[in-house]
């Protein structure tokens, strides 16, 4: 149900405050666009607020109003479109998780053939990028995510609130020591791969897995440690062609998980 505000209240509102409650209310229609019922009470709603805040005092509130009205939403693309105005307004950093997904997860789809690559993170610190990387490994069919050091589980609300419920399909497991970790890989028979932008490590292009295997990504701004480094198989690296020296962790993830799926 739509944010509907008091008339009185509403007046009272500074412009800041406008546009954040617009937003609100926009986004709880966008979650439930899907009921027309509700949809219909709470666009409702909204034209009534937009028609107060044509009293309200501040003229730039007024001048919203009628941008929002001028804008108003009619199908799920034209109630981004209004959102997006808000978040412009409000400099708001959207991350994936934030959006309405508008695709229809298939969880009734058959146990897809899951390869035999072990994800190991030492010491990552955002919990946006675990998030999404458990995203990739779930949708590649990977075996398993390591989370090593400080890097944060599924149990950081941030991280399960970026990973969208894959972490309940992806195994993982938690480790103090990225070493006994790769030291149990070992164990188990897998290759263990180190991305790294180390000047002789091979090109991924050149890489053809064979196996079992462990990609091992480090920390967004130290990357991975020398003990970790001597305990790696094999150094990897993307070539890159532009200016700037290094990828974001999660697209690095991305890549080499990709390739090792369709390279194993």
């Amino acid at each position: 149900m739509a944010i509907k505000i008091p008339n009185k209240a509403f007046l009272s509102f500074s412009y800041k405050q406008c546009v954040d409650t617009m937003w609100r209310a926009g986004k709880q229609i966008e979650d439930s666009w899907d009921s027309s019922e509700k949809r219909t009470v709470a666009l409702k709603y909204i034209a009534d607020n937009l028609k107060t805040l044509h009293k309200h005092e501040e003229p730039k509130v007024s001048e919203l109003a009628q941008k929002l009205e001028d804008y108003f939403p009619k199908d799920p693309k034209s109630m981004q479109d209004w959102l997006m105005i808000l978040e412009r307004l409000m400099k708001k950093d959207l991350r994936d998780s934030d959006f309405l997904v508008s695709t229809i997860d298939e969880f009734d789809k058959a146990e897809i053939a899951i390869s035999p690559i072990h994800l190991v993170l030492d010491n990552l610190r955002s919990s946006f990028n675990v998030g999404s990387l458990f995203r990739t490994a779930e949708a590649l069919g990977i075996e398993m995510v390591h989370l090593c050091g400080y890097t944060p589980t599924p149990e950081n609300s941030k991280t399960a609130k970026s990973a969208l419920g894959t972490d309940k399909w992806v195994k993982w497991k938690s480790w103090e020591s990225t070493l006994e970790c790769l030291e149990y890989l070992k164990e188990q028979g897998h290759t263990i791969y180190a991305f790294e932008t180390e000047a002789n490590a091979t090109s991924l292009l050149d890489i053809k897995p064979e196996g079992k295997s462990a990609i091992i990504l480090g920390n967004e701004r130290y990357g991975l440690s020398a003990p970790v480094l001597k305990r790696a198989d094999e150094l990897v690296k993307i070539t890159l062609h532009g200016k700037k020296n290094s990828l974001n962790v999660g697209i690095c993830g991305a890549m080499a998980i990709y390739h090792f799926v369709e390279n194993s």
